[in-house]
């Protein structure tokens, strides 16, 4: 296998994992606040929650791990494709997302996975008050919250539009995204997080197909045409 050969196959494996991640994701968040559209005051009230609906609540859990598993390798392509004409931008925007996605994965684990536990071995949300909210008071718990909200939306955006400013993608795909995380942040209701997903999935499929349509540096533009015989 050569080098364009193995390139081409790093080029599809990230856009299958990048529009796989952004389907998943998206999947996930909808799933999430059609089931649980009330937003809690407090984390504790998530033991409520997910009693109320324990099935349901551990699907989510699930379909998010899986959006992680595809949007962790799919970052990384995406930073490894943007490499030689971005390096900078492909090193950071790289590194700030997959920090951000790890620390999402920890808090996934450590949170709806426990407000599941919890729920499912029948303790009730006021017994676990204490613990939540000292947990929701540490500093290191709330700095990796920090780190997974920040590092997913600046980092996915730098790739994003470093990949328009590469030619990988049209303009349309970083500002979607950029539109997606924003409303995430800012909107409250399961019309508007609807909307959030539906972005999502359309911002990250268009890095799907830029990534997937680039070509190797190097690589001609067409066929090469047969220079004519000298007479």
């Amino acid at each position: 296998m050569d080098d364009r050969t193995g390139w081409r196959y790093g080029r599809r494996l990230t856009a299958i994992a990048l529009a796989a991640g952004g389907v998943l994701y998206g999947a996930a968040n909808g799933f999430y606040w059609v089931m649980f559209p009330d937003d809690v005051s407090e984390s504790a009230d998530n033991v409520a929650v997910a009693a109320g609906h324990l099935g349901a609540w551990r699907a989510e859990t699930v379909l998010f791990a899986l959006a992680h598993l595809m949007l962790l390798p799919a970052m990384a392509g995406l930073a490894a494709a943007l490499g030689r004409r971005k390096p900078l931008v492909a090193a950071i925007g790289g590194a700030i997302a997959l920090l951000g996605l790890y620390f999402s994965s920890v808090h996934l684990w450590h949170y709806n996975a426990l407000f599941g536990a919890l729920a499912g071995a029948g303790v009730d949300a006021d017994a676990a008050r204490p613990v939540l909210n000292a947990l929701d008071s540490d500093p290191f718990v709330m700095a990796s919250f920090a780190i997974w909200l920040l590092g997913w939306m600046i980092g996915l955006l730098v790739l994003a539009f470093g990949a328009w400013r590469a030619g990988l993608v049209s303009l349309w795909v970083p500002l979607v995204l950029t539109g997606g995380q924003v409303l995430d942040f800012v909107s409250e209701g399961v019309p508007l997080k609807i909307v959030v997903s539906v972005l999502m999935v359309a911002g990250l499929s268009g890095l799907a197909f830029g990534v997937d349509r680039r070509r190797p540096a190097g690589s001609p533009a067409k066929a090469d045409v047969p220079v004519a015989a000298h007479s």
